[in-house]
């Protein structure tokens, strides 16, 4: 991990209210002190170990998008680009009365080729953690082992990567720790620019390409294949009166309590829609059936997508499937058993 920057501002208002107080900061906070990596690190920690999780892209019409894309065309710097998203907020928060103020850290990350531009919503802060240097113009930190990230309200990380990609996928992505998801599609992704969020269809879909790329298990006591996870799913949501899905307690459910991120990390690392939990409709239940029949001592069973992808094709009465690995276990299996009959 490789912090390149980091800038404070806030915002003053109480809830019901119309009225807010911006405090700006004209500088960056130097990242040359353990205080202020600790406080970087326990923020951006905090956002990849949050349950609570959708993701997004910019609409065609972002004002936050117009500043993002500046600085890093550099028409802007980092103080002026952060300085113009939150004057925008400001103007957003004015018109929701119910909305609540609080500080507004802005962090760029380099990391593996790539770079992540963060924005966490901290309230309520604690013990003088953060505080307005009127000397230094800028909101400074005071010395302290970690950041009160139970006081994050919501963030939102950008992509870049992904976002410059021709074929642009969900490089936005939200946090919502303490608050209802709807919330999240409200003021703070109005004022980011973010398209709306997924379709419980979509976050279906997804989840379903996910279970595809983890493959069969091999082993252990959560041994299965891909087919029999699909089934899983199913089997998963039925045990749920609503037929809400749960993405960390369905990994467990999968896969065994130790990989409780497994799902998310594949979806996220992947960029796939997910979010915490959804209702797996019943026009997306098909995704995860199995196609299951037995004719005249042949048993098939497998996946609908293998049927809509024609790796199993139904023409003329004839059933042909287009897989060289089961043609060859075919007939590796045919000889095996035709040379026992021969000795």
């Amino acid at each position: 991990m490789s912090l390149k920057n980091l800038i404070i501002h806030s915002l003053e208002k109480e809830q019901h209210s119309r009225e807010v107080n911006p405090i700006i900061s004209e500088a960056t906070i130097g990242l040359n002190d353990d205080a202020v990596i600790n406080f970087c690190d326990n923020l951006i920690d905090s956002y990849k170990n949050d349950n609570k999780i959708s993701n997004s892209k910019f609409k065609t019409e972002s004002f936050f998008k117009e500043d993002y894309d500046a600085f890093y065309s550099e028409d802007l710097t980092f103080v002026e680009s952060t300085t113009r998203m939150i004057q925008k907020m400001e103007y957003k928060l004015s018109s929701v009365t119910s909305a609540k103020g609080g500080k507004f850290a802005f962090i760029l990350e380099e990391r593996d080729g790539n770079s992540f531009f963060y924005v966490f919503l901290i309230r309520d802060v604690k013990g003088g953690q953060i505080s307005y240097s009127q000397e230094q113009k800028k909101y400074i930190l005071n010395s302290i082992e970690y950041a009160d990230t139970n006081n994050l309200a919501m963030a939102v990380r950008v992509n870049k990567k992904v976002y410059s990609e021709e074929e642009q996928r969900n490089y936005l992505s939200f946090t919502y720790s303490g608050v209802k998801q709807h919330e999240v599609s409200g003021y703070f992704s109005d004022w980011v620019g973010a398209d709306e969020m997924h379709k419980n269809s979509e976050y279906a879909a997804d989840l379903k390409k996910a279970i595809n790329q983890i493959g069969d298990i091999l082993e252990g006591e959560f041994q299965g294949s891909v087919t029999e996870k699909l089934q899983g799913v199913l089997r998963y949501v039925e045990s749920n009166n609503e037929d809400f899905l749960n993405l960390y307690s369905l990994s467990e459910y999968l896969y065994g309590e130790d990989n409780r991120n497994k799902l998310r990390t594949v979806l996220e690392d992947n960029n796939y829609a997910f979010t915490e939990k959804f209702q797996l409709i019943p026009s997306s239940r098909k995704q995860f059936r199995n196609i299951s029949v037995k004719a005249n001592n042949i048993t098939l069973q497998f996946p609908r997508h293998l049927y809509d992808e024609e790796i199993v094709d139904v023409r003329g009465g004839i059933v042909s499937i287009k897989d060289e690995t089961l043609a060859n276990k075919i007939l590796e299996d045919y000889s095996y058993h035709d040379n026992d009959d021969r000795e």
